[in-house]
């Protein structure tokens, strides 16, 4: 008699243990890695020049994901005539900034396709691996 109220009780329905905790931990989950950028490695070359063909003296090379050119000493590489210049981003398009004493600067921008690779003129496509050729550089005076 003492048990008959306690047997008659309705019981409560739940979902499966850990139901909502899983389905939470997803959208964590999916807002965590749609912040996160995979780094990609970018590499160029080019041979600069002064107007009459001499290797050009003074110079570096800057490969950065903005237009301007950074203030920063530590992303400049120093060369004389011609640089291989490779270097880790998260951001396509990137930017070879061309900087030597005495002559204006030049800006150069690199592209990556998927599937096809990287590219400076949106023709000629290499392997993200290898560095795009950006061929002859001539510098041009400070006007």
């Amino acid at each position: 008699m003492w048990n008959e109220s306690f047997f008659s009780a309705p019981q409560l329905k739940r979902g499966p243990l850990g139901g909502a905790v899983n389905k939470l931990a997803l959208v964590i989950l999916g807002l965590t890695m749609g912040g996160v950028q995979a780094d990609i490695i970018v590499a160029a070359k080019a041979n600069v020049v002064t107007p009459d063909n001499r290797p050009a003296d003074g110079c570096a090379v800057a490969i950065t994901g903005s237009r301007e050119p950074p203030r920063e000493a530590f992303w400049w590489r120093t060369f004389r005539a011609h640089f291989s210049e490779r270097t880790t981003t998260s951001s396509t398009p990137t930017y070879v900034h061309v900087r030597c004493k005495g002559w204006r600067p030049v800006l150069r921008r690199l592209v990556l396709l998927a599937a096809r690779g990287w590219s400076s003129d949106s023709v000629t496509f290499v392997p993200a691996l290898q560095p795009v050729d950006l061929g002859t550089i001539t510098l041009r005076p400070i006007r």
